[in-house]
């Protein structure tokens, strides 16, 4: 066996357990797939807070969210330790919805959508930046998630940023499936 064909067999069964690892993850429960997407939702909250600007320069972006002990957890997990702009980043629990005034950015996970109308009204003299898990960008969130493809994209709602005063980057705008 020469030496080409050595790196050949290892290479094929490199490429082979790496199919193996997929396959098994593939069949894992919907409780890893929660991680990985709550990783995700945490991820964009901090590339929003990143490409967003709001009226008035925050000491500390606070992200609230509405959301279950789990998601929080990942959140809390992915944002730790994260900055923007030199800036620190604050995940709040939001417990009674009139606490959303204390936030620049408020995500509500798919199990408190119901609140949305609530967290616009407390909101709507603030530059609160509203993300849903759910796709509710016909009802007024700022930013929605959605799968589309099998892949994590994000709707967003100009008017309703701009009624908060928040402008996004023009990168962001590109990124995003745009109402």
């Amino acid at each position: 066996m020469t030496n080409d064909d050595s790196v050949y067999v290892r290479l094929k069964n490199r490429y082979k357990f790496a199919i193996m690892v997929l396959l098994v993850c593939a069949g894992f429960s919907s409780e890893a797939q929660t991680s990985s997407q709550a990783e995700l939702h945490a991820a964009y909250l901090y590339n929003f807070a990143k490409y967003i600007k709001w009226p008035q320069d925050p000491d500390k972006y606070t992200i609230g969210a509405l959301s279950d002990d789990e998601t929080m957890e990942i959140l809390q997990n992915t944002l730790k330790e994260k900055r923007v702009g030199g800036k620190e980043i604050v995940l709040k629990r939001i417990i009674k919805v009139e606490e959303v005034i204390e936030c620049q950015i408020v995500y509500l996970s798919e199990s408190n959508s119901k609140k949305l109308d609530q967290v616009k009204a407390i909101s709507k003299e603030k530059s609160v930046l509203i993300v849903t898990e759910e796709d509710l960008i016909k009802k007024g969130a700022s930013i929605s998630f959605v799968v589309e493809d099998d892949r994590l994209r994000f709707k967003l709602k100009k008017s309703a940023l701009q009624d908060a005063g928040l402008i996004p980057s023009d990168g962001l705008l590109k990124l995003a499936i745009v109402f």
